[in-house]
Formats: structure tokens, C-alpha cells, sequence
């Protein structure tokens, strides 16, 4: 065949690919925003800019930072799409898509690039030529990767991936020149000075790009004679830019950050290391041999691993990867490639999926880990079918390769479908997973935003009232369900049950306060200003006064549930007093805080025209 024709047959085979997948996702571009978008894009004024100047994009980073770092790139981009769109949900989804499209390309270059490094796989020029193809058809389709496309504020996790896709790419093309050229030096700069910066700004998981760079060179260059890895500055050098980047990164976010995030979580440090290991397997089960009844937006019903037995399978989860490890080395010469894609996907959930205070399990911490085990399968695939002595080879390799492709696309297409229609995908969702609070909560708030469950609705409001009561039930710590049980209940003209009251008060006191319960006090207090007959005055003070007093609250969020019962007593009670009184407390936590000082102050003319 001659190198034109490739050229051609190559890109034909994109355009194909780049259309399917636009046909595949284009049902979940009518959802709209949902989980984490609600913060982050539809509540945060900051990124609500009208002007697109130097001075409104600096001010959009000043808002809510969804990481330590604040994820500036990320954030710029949600400004700039709102500049252009509004909050147009299809919009920050069509973008998001257009991403993930550009994050394909880069995924075949990449693999391209490491079937070169990895010069010693057995591979034919034409396996050489489609493997990368595959492998990006393959992860642009894979219904694991549909949440973080649309889940609009998820672009932080495709831009984060594309710079480190990017990184990787200039960095190899670098290492494939001598340092005499010109190019060389471009190129490196351009890897680490350029793309991955803007990585880690994006998310930060950026920071993984020098232990990916770091996996490469120790599986790509083994000396297969003496069976050591060679020591040399491509090896050294990621290395002590990641020691100079865990040395960074303690140092800004100081000692006790780890305590202070697992203060937040119904789960300790080791009950979290435990149950990721279990959670990993569930992650290569989903993406090697997807199972699309346990595809989850929330994934927030797994069961949590609180001792090694607890349950049962914590154990055999964690003998499982010893053996996974222990074969990887075994295997490490013979098959180095197939090693490299297994330390590849270890070393993407290294930081999401270790030790850091995050929630549980999420689909979208598999965007950029997934390409390793794709590319182990596809891999393995292919040397199989050389090693076969197919009649007709070429149409049966075509079926073979092209089968996984179309049966993933219509897991995709369903769940895209699923995730454009927020009533029936919710339900759905909370079917599938019944254990889930927040998958219960969102079936709920479907309801209700879609006019079902209201006073003349006695049908649509046992659903509402079982999936809001059912999200309650499925977590102990899951707060909000009640919040919104109880104002759905007023404004709907139900009666408040007392039961509903005090276990939500009992949650708010006794339960760790995590970061989705930040908006708690005012949300209640929006709710009970509009509806001032909704509690009486006893049990709204309850419910503030609780979540001040939770032990574990940090001190901004006790403020706020001070300053949300002295509004209230204000403004709904009408008792200046007692609304001073909550201030003066709120005063005692936060002492240099200013704004609170002139709000007290503003007490003074009441009570000096009362004494007259």
C-alpha cells in the first residue's frame, strides 16, 4: 500500500469515527446542568461574565475553587463559554464534546508514539498503523467515559487530560531527538513548561504527568540481557520532579490538611484505602467487560470496607492486586507493553483513588486511566489474531475489532440518552441504584422541577415523598434529603412531620458536615423566609443552632449557621434581641471577621430608639 493511500484510508477511517461519535452523544446534549455543575457553573456569579476584558476573566477565578490549586484554567473556560452562550447547558455540554473529540486524536498519537518507544512489541506495520486507532475509537465511545462530557463542570477533567496528553506527546517527540537539535529543546519546553502547568491548573491530576513520563521510561527501556532498568537522566529526572512536587505540595497545604478532609467524611483514611481496592476492580471490570446496569452518575451506594473482612471480598480485592503486581514484574520483559497498561491505570487512580479525603468512586477518574487497559486488551487482541490462521483474516479481524467498538456505542448511546432527559434518566438512575442517596435526591427534585407532587398530585407525591424519604434512608450522614423533604412538604401544603425534623437536626449535630452541606443554611433560610409558616420558630432555631454545633463544622460554616438563625429571628421571628444575640456568637467563632462587626453594629439604631 502505498504511503498516500495509507494517508487516506487513515483519514477517512478518523472521519467515520469522529461522526460516529458525534451520532453517539448527541441525545445527551438536551440534559441539563446536575451534581457539581450547580456550584460550580449555575450558582457561581463569578464565572456569570457579560464582558469578555482582562479584568472580568481575572475576577472569574475569584468565586467557589472546586481544588487547592483553584483549577484557574478550567474556570476561565466556564466564563468564557458563558460569555459567548449564557447558561446554556447544551452549550458547556457541546464544548465539553468537542474536547473529548480533540482528546480522541491525541489518544492515537499518543499510542502511536509508544508502540515506537516500545520497540520491541511484536507487532506488524499494519497492527502498528490501526492498534492506535482502535484504541482511540475504543475510549471515545466507552460509556465510562459519557459523565465527564456531560457533566459540564467536568471539563476539568477533559482539559486536564488533554494537556497531559499533550505533555506526554511533546515530551516523547523530544526523547526521540538528539539534544543537539533545536527541535529537542522546543519540544521538551514545550511538554514541561507549557502543557503541563496548564494540567495541573486545569485539575490536579495534572500532577500524575512525571510518574506517567516516569512508567514509560522504566517499561520502555529494559535491558533485556542483564534484565536491569537502565539508569539514566529519563529515568531521574521524572523522579525527583515528583519528589520536588510532593515537597511543593505539602508544603502549601501544610500538615493537617489530610486530618481536616477526612474530618469532613463518614469514612476513615483506612477504611478508604480498603474499599478503593475493591472500587479498582469494579473500575477494570466496567471498562474491560462493561456491565451497563451497574453504570452509575453518583456510584455513591458503595458499600465501604471497614476491616478487612468487612465485607468479605476487601480481602480477596487486595490479594487480588498484590497478584496483579507481583505478574506485572513477572512479566515485565516478555511482555512490557501489556505490563506498562496495567501501571498505567495504577498510576492514573494514584491520587483520586488512594489516600486523598475524596468521596468514594466516580466513572470520571477513569478518563485518562482507561487508556492503559484499552490498550492492553487491544494489545493482547492483536497478537492473538497474528498468531491465528484465519480463512478470510483480514473481514474477520474487521469483526472482531469492530464489534467491541459498536456494542460499546450503544451503551453509550443509551446512557446518553438516559442523561438528555433528566425526569426519565433520574428515575432510571435511582432504579438501578436504589441505595444511592443522591441518585434518589436527584429522582426527586426531577419530580418536582417537572411539576409532579404538588397539592393536587397525590399520586406524584408519594413518589416525591418515597424517593426524598428513600435518599434519607440509604445514607446517615446524607443531610439534604431531609432539607428537601421538609421544604417540598411546605410549599406543596403538606404537613411537616415531626420525625423529619428532629433527624435531620440529629444528622446536622452529630453527623460530619461535608462540602455539599456548605449551602445549607441558605437554602433553609430561603426557604423559611419565603415560607415563614413552614416550622415553627423552635424548630427552625433547632435546625441552625445544630449545625452550628457539630463538633466537627469548620468555623466558616458554624458562622453561617449562626448568621442564618439571626436572620431569621430578624427578619421572620422579629425579635432584634435574640437576632443580636446569634450575631454576638457568631462573632465569638470568627472574632476578626468584619463584616459580621458592621452588621452588629447596624443592631445599634433599634435598640436606641427602643429605649427612647
Amino acid at each position: 500500500m502505498s504511503f498516500n493511500h495509507r494517508i487516506m484510508s487513515t483519514f477517512v477511517a478518523w472521519l467515520i469515527i469522529l461522526g460516529f461519535v458525534l451520532v453517539v452523544m448527541v441525545p445527551g446534549l438536551k440534559g441539563g446542568f446536575f451534581f457539581d455543575d450547580e456550584p460550580n457553573i449555575v450558582k457561581n456569579d463569578s464565572v456569570h461574565i457579560e464582558e469578555l476584558t482582562i479584568f472580568s476573566l481575572k475576577s472569574s477565578i475569584t468565586g467557589p475553587t472546586a481544588g487547592p490549586l483553584g483549577r484557574p484554567v478550567s474556570v476561565l473556560s466556564f466564563a468564557i463559554t458563558h460569555y459567548f452562550f449564557g447558561l446554556d447547558p447544551f452549550a458547556f455540554k457541546a464544548v465539553n464534546l468537542a474536547i473529548h473529540c480533540v482528546n480522541g486524536l491525541l489518544v492515537a498519537w499518543l499510542v502511536t508514539l509508544l508502540l515506537q518507544v516500545f520497540n520491541n512489541v511484536r507487532l506488524t506495520d499494519a497492527s502498528k498503523r490501526w492498534l492506535p486507532v482502535w484504541v482511540a475509537a475504543i475510549w471515545l465511545v466507552h460509556p465510562i467515559n459519557i459523565v465527564p462530557v456531560f457533566l459540564a463542570v467536568q471539563r476539568m477533567t477533559l482539559l486536564s487530560g488533554m494537556f497531559i496528553l499533550l505533555a506526554l506527546i511533546t515530551h516523547l517527540k523530544a526523547q526521540s531527538l538528539s539534544r543537539e537539535q533545536r527541535a529537542y529543546w522546543i519540544w521538551l519546553a514545550s511538554s514541561w513548561l507549557m502543557f503541563w502547568p496548564l494540567s495541573i491548573l486545569s485539575k490536579e491530576t495534572g500532577l500524575l504527568f512525571p510518574l506517567y513520563l516516569l512508567a514509560i521510561n522504566v517499561f520502555s527501556r529494559l535491558d533485556f540481557t542483564e534484565q536491569k532498568i537502565r539508569k539514566s537522566s529519563v529515568i531521574m529526572v521524572p523522579a525527583i520532579f515528583l519528589l520536588m512536587v510532593a515537597i511543593a505540595m505539602q508544603s502549601f497545604l501544610g500538615w493537617g490538611w489530610l486530618e481536616a478532609g477526612y474530618s469532613m467524611r463518614p469514612f476513615t483514611l483506612i477504611e478508604r484505602l480498603l474499599t478503593e481496592a475493591r472500587v479498582l476492580w469494579f473500575y477494570t471490570a466496567q471498562i474491560v467487560i462493561p456491565n451497563y446496569s451497574a453504570f452509575g452518575i453518583y456510584l455513591d451506594d458503595f458499600e465501604l470496607s471497614t476491616g478487612l473482612f468487612h465485607p468479605w471480598n476487601t480481602i480477596v480485592a487486595l490479594i487480588g492486586w498484590c497478584v496483579v503486581i507481583i505478574s506485572v514484574w513477572f512479566f515485565r520483559i516478555r511482555y512490557p507493553l501489556l505490563s506498562f497498561s496495567v501501571v498505567w491505570f495504577l498510576v492514573g487512580h494514584s491520587l483520586e483513588s488512594t489516600f486523598l479525603p475524596l468521596e468514594i468512586a466516580h466513572e470520571y477518574r477513569n478518563y485518562v486511566p482507561s487508556i492503559g487497559l484499552i490498550l492492553g486488551a487491544g494489545y493482547m487482541g492483536v497478537v492473538v489474531l497474528q498468531q491465528l490462521k484465519l480463512d478470510y483474516r483480514k473481514l474477520m479481524i474487521t469483526l472482531i475489532f469492530t464489534i467491541p467498538i459498536l456494542v460499546l456505542a450503544m451503551f453509550s448511546w443509551m446512557r446518553a440518552d438516559q442523561l438528555g432527559n433528566s425526569l426519565v434518566g433520574s428515575q432510571i438512575e435511582a432504579a438501578r441504584h436504589p441505595l444511592s442517596a443522591r441518585a434518589n435526591y436527584s429522582a426527586a427534585l426531577a419530580l418536582v422541577k417537572n411539576g409532579y407532587g404538588d397539592s393536587g398530585d397525590p399520586i406524584g407525591g408519594q413518589q416525591v415523598k418515597y424517593y426524598f424519604q428513600q435518599a434519607g434512608a440509604a445514607d446517615s450522614t446524607f443531610k439534604i434529603g431531609y432539607l428537601g423533604l421538609i421544604i417540598w412538604v411546605c410549599a406543596s401544603g403538606r404537613e411537616v412531620e415531626k420525625l423529619w425534623v428532629d433527624e435531620l437536626a440529629s444528622r446536622l449535630e452529630q453527623t460530619a458536615l461535608s462540602p455539599r452541606d456548605r449551602d445549607i443554611p441558605s437554602n433553609l433560610l430561603k426557604s423559611l423566609l419565603g415560607m415563614p409558616k413552614c416550622l415553627d420558630r423552635a424548630d427552625a432555631i433547632r435546625l441552625f443552632v445544630a449545625g452550628a454545633s457539630n463538633p466537627g463544622a469548620k468555623r466558616p460554616l458554624k458562622v453561617n449557621f449562626l448568621e442564618a438563625a439571626s436572620d431569621y429571628e430578624l427578619l421572620v421571628s422579629v425579635d432584634p434581641q435574640s437576632a443580636k444575640d446569634y450575631l454576638v456568637k457568631a462573632l465569638e467563632v470568627t472574632p476578626h471577621n468584619t463584616a459580621l462587626r458592621k452588621k452588629l453594629k447596624s443592631f445599634e439604631p433599634i435598640f436606641s430608639s427602643s429605649a427612647r
